[in-house]
């Protein structure tokens, strides 16, 4: 009880202290989630020791569940801010990274894994895969608030949201695949994978998404029309159908990080309730309670002495994978979405591809399939790396590409207006 009262304590101080001191924080060179990993190291056992993971039960599960709720959480907020026209005018470039993309990025991060960690075929792409999709609640600490809104034009913050958004769910395939070919036989391995990830897990996740996604946003409307409502909010109505997705599709069986994103998405294009969708503001500081916890939790949870132990090689893994990752990839892709995203676009984007909640929840899914800690071991120095160093470098990069943005492109053009807007 003593270890809870600790955490609430920390906990609702951190988000409060980072509201207060929002605009701030996001023109320092700091980002809100290193703030609350570095709070989180220093009130865990290699600081104060006030807070223990395992002193809460299964260290990994606890951080499975609470990753797993937290982009619940952030997700329909990213789903929710999206706007309608900027998702159709950006569909190629957003398909483009979610398919070439991810698979770059997975390749990539699994060819440098097994060459600098000495990793096995399968457990290297494991590895890779964790550290494939874009994280959307440090994606959402740069693309977010007065600040981002000011010096970042719509078409990229848009961009950046949705693929963080789709490819947290879509990652599910990449992870689950060298899982099943490690602790199965091949065939056995392929066909679950076809059958539980592919069909059940991405495909279902995606139907039952749309369905709940649509049908919330038709009931809130014949609720309002036949005043069966006082009064209603859309962020509580939110969040309350956010939990229900992610209930539902783990009874059956589903991937419910991707369902609760295509939940959100489809009400966000149903909705009737578009002026609603301003409340921006208030999503914003209700989604920092819920995520900014998390960060904290991850902090309390890094294993500093296993790091230690990895060396140098984990030291160079981190910082070839945060330089070649993602921005070669997207620089080789860039001439196919040109008119869309102009190259200083791309050239962020290449960048600020963050690594957060995602590989954490997918780190602690390996572990409780595999039981194997190496995979919590170099991916939480991984996300700790990019962490810190994306934020970093948010606010001075953010600054730069509103010096420098580049001519607009055609098919974006018309989102200028909405960015003015704001």
């Amino acid at each position: 009880m003593t270890q809870l009262n600790i955490a609430l304590a920390i906990m609702g101080s951190v988000a409060a202290g980072i509201a207060l001191l929002s605009a701030l924080i996001k023109r320092s060179p700091v980002s809100e989630p290193s703030i609350a990993v570095l709070i989180g190291l220093a009130v865990g056992p290699y600081g104060l020791g006030w807070l223990d993971l395992a002193r809460w039960g299964d260290p990994y599960m606890v951080l499975e569940q609470a990753a797993r709720l937290t982009l619940a959480i952030g997700l329909m907020g990213v789903a929710l801010r999206l706007k309608r026209e900027a998702i159709k005018a950006l569909l190629r470039p957003i398909a483009l990274l979610l398919t070439l993309g991810m698979l770059g990025m997975w390749l990539i991060s699994s060819v440098l894994a097994g060459w600098l960690l000495g990793l096995s075929l399968w457990t290297a792409l494991l590895l890779g895969a964790i550290l494939t999709p874009t994280d959307p609640v440090v994606a959402s600490s740069i693309v977010t608030g007065k600040f981002a809104k000011q010096h970042l034009p719509l078409r990229l913050r848009d961009t950046l949201s949705a693929e963080s958004g789709s490819n947290d769910g879509l990652a599910y395939v990449f992870v689950m695949l060298p899982i099943l070919m490690i602790s199965h036989t091949p065939d056995q391995a392929l066909s679950r994978w076809l059958l539980e990830s592919v069909l059940t897990g991405v495909i279902g996740a995606s139907v039952l998404g749309a369905l709940i996604g649509f049908f919330a946003a038709k009931l809130l409307a014949s609720a309002e029309r036949h005043a069966l409502v006082a009064g209603t909010s859309l962020l509580g109505y939110s969040i309350a159908f956010s939990l229900l997705t992610l209930g539902l599709a783990k009874l059956l069986h589903t991937d419910g990080v991707l369902a609760v994103f295509v939940a959100g998405l489809m009400f966000n294009m149903f909705s009737e309730r578009q002026e609603e969708h301003e409340e921006e503001n208030t999503q914003e500081v209700v989604a920092k309670l819920f995520t900014l916890p998390m960060f904290v939790i991850f902090g309390i949870a890094l294993p500093l002495s296993e790091w230690t132990s990895l060396g140098w090689p984990l030291f160079w893994l981190a910082l070839l994978i945060l330089l070649l990752r993602r921005l070669p990839v997207l620089m080789m892709l860039a001439p196919t979405w040109q008119q869309s995203l102009n190259k200083q676009d791309a050239a962020f984007l290449g960048w600020f591809g963050p690594i957060g909640i995602a590989a954490i929840y997918y780190a602690a899914l390996a572990h409780s399939h595999l039981h194997d800690p190496q995979f919590w071991h170099a991916a939480s120095a991984l996300i700790f790396a990019s962490i810190m160093l994306h934020g970093v470098t948010a606010a001075p990069l953010t600054r730069l590409h509103a010096r420098r943005p580049g001519p607009t492109p055609p098919h974006t053009e018309h989102l200028n207006a909405q960015t003015e807007e704001e």
